[in-house]
Formats: structure tokens, C-alpha cells, sequence
């Protein structure tokens, strides 16, 4: 009995590691480039995979402002675990970019649509479900892209949001299924733009979580109990992050039938 009472643990614990982003193992992802959508400039990007031929759905992952997270890799192996083709989008590498805090950065939309056209000529990938998936000024995109959709082979399925700067799309109608993940203390995109968002939408079309206590940036380990980044405040809140990556397996799972 006791031997099967451990089996149960490990297998639980190793379940709940799957699941819990934060906390994944760190494996190599490969460096891919393709060009952006509509224009001539080269952008790279970190692709992990699932084991196996596939196809498998794929997600397409934008970073926020300051550049790539320090949990990347952690990000994509847990995705792939869950049997999506990752690909995280790197706007500043070929750029030379360090940071677009206080800039306009138009540039994401059409990075997005060129990882998707990338992920779309992969023989691994199924190119009719693919999903945005973006944090901060990568959700500001996530958001755009929701507003205005791409039709036919070339279009993003749905979109999940991190703490997303909602009074830029006050007055859109989004159009694709989307997931709002934001803190109910975030004072850099305010929780009540997003709830005024979600409220505009059809019936159905938009799932917004609050998360009490929780600051912006709440799913990245690098920012610890609080840091003060450019007059941002930044705070890392493990149980929201892992619930927030738990509603965004449920909804990839809803939209993405994986």
C-alpha cells in the first residue's frame, strides 16, 4: 500500500510540474529566423517542440517590453509537454533592441503574423490551430490581433493576453476567442480597462480572470517579491501565475482541441 501511495505522489507531483510553467525544467529550444509579415525585416525566434510527427497545434508567444522573460525555455517546455509547437518570438534580437517601454513598438502585429506563417509551412505543425499568446506589450498585440483577424489559412485561431494594456483597444470588437489574464493590483495596465473591455464583447467571446493582490508581471520569476523598472512596479506572484497558466492550458485545450 505504501508503495502505491508513493507512486500516486510522484505521479502527482510530476502532473502538477507539468502544469505549473514557473517551475518547469529548462531543456534546448532550437534558434529559427523568418521574416516579418509584410516587410523585409529578419526576425528570430526560440521553437520548441513536442515529441512525435504531429501535426500538433502550435502557439506563438510575444514578449513584453523589456524583451524575452528569463523563464523562456521554461515557457516552451511546458507547452510542448502539453503537446503544442512553441515559438517565441524575439522582436529586438535582429533589431538590436534592448527595450520599447516607452515607445510605440507597430512592429508586433506583423511579427506575429510572420511566426504564424512560418509555423504554418511546418510539416509538424496543423496550420489551421494556432494561437497568439502575449504578455504585456506582447498581449497589446494579442489584442490587436483579436480586434482584426486575418481570415482563411493565414489567421490565429484565438488569443490569450498577460496583463495587457486594455484602454489601447477600448473600442474594439474582438473577434476571435480571447483569454484576459490580469491583476487586480497592476497599476501599469489597470484590471478595470480590461473588465470595460470584456464587458463590450458578444457573449462568449472573451473569459477576463482578476487576480487579487497580484501585480504586473505577476508570471515572471525574474522580478521576485517587487522591483520598481522603468516607474513600473513588477512583482512575481507564484499561485497567480500558476493559475493564470492553468486557464490558459484550458482555454488552448477549448480552442485548439488539444
Amino acid at each position: 500500500m505504501r508503495g502505491f501511495a508513493y507512486r500516486w505522489l510522484v505521479a502527482a507531483a510530476l502532473a502538477l510540474a507539468g502544469l505549473m510553467i514557473p517551475g518547469a525544467p529548462a531543456s534546448a529550444d532550437e534558434l529559427v529566423t523568418f521574416t516579418s509579415a509584410g516587410r523585409p525585416d529578419p526576425i528570430q525566434g526560440y521553437l520548441t517542440k513536442p515529441k512525435g510527427a504531429g501535426p500538433f497545434p502550435a502557439v506563438v508567444l510575444l514578449h513584453t517590453c523589456l524583451g524575452l522573460p528569463a523563464n523562456r525555455r521554461s515557457i516552451g517546455d511546458s507547452l510542448a509537454a502539453w503537446g503544442y509547437v512553441a515559438l517565441f518570438v524575439d522582436d529586438f534580437g535582429a533589431r538590436g533592441l534592448k527595450e520599447t517601454c516607452a515607445v510605440d513598438f507597430p512592429q508586433g502585429v506583423a511579427d506575429a503574423y510572420g511566426a504564424l506563417g512560418f509555423l504554418a509551412g511546418q510539416p509538424m505543425v496543423d496550420a489551421g490551430r494556432i494561437a497568439a499568446v502575449g504578455f504585456s506589450q506582447g498581449a497589446d498585440t494579442a489584442l490587436k490581433i483579436a480586434a482584426a483577424p486575418a481570415s482563411g489559412a493565414g489567421a490565429f485561431k484565438a488569443a490569450a493576453a498577460f496583463y495587457p494594456p486594455c484602454a489601447n483597444e477600448a473600442d474594439a470588437t474582438l473577434a476571435i476567442p480571447t483569454l484576459i489574464l490580469v491583476g487586480a493590483k497592476d497599476d501599469v495596465t489597470p484590471a478595470a480597462d480590461c473588465a470595460a473591455l470584456a464587458k463590450r464583447q458578444a457573449p462568449g467571446m472573451v473569459k477576463l480572470v482578476v487576480y487579487p493582490g497580484a501585480a504586473h508581471a505577476f508570471d515572471l520569476p525574474e522580478f521576485g517579491a517587487g522591483r520598481q523598472v522603468m516607474g513600473m512596479t513588477l512583482a512575481y506572484d507564484r499561485n497567480a501565475a500558476e493559475r493564470a497558466w492553468a486557464e490558459v492550458r484550458n482555454f488552448l485545450h477549448a480552442r485548439l482541441g488539444q
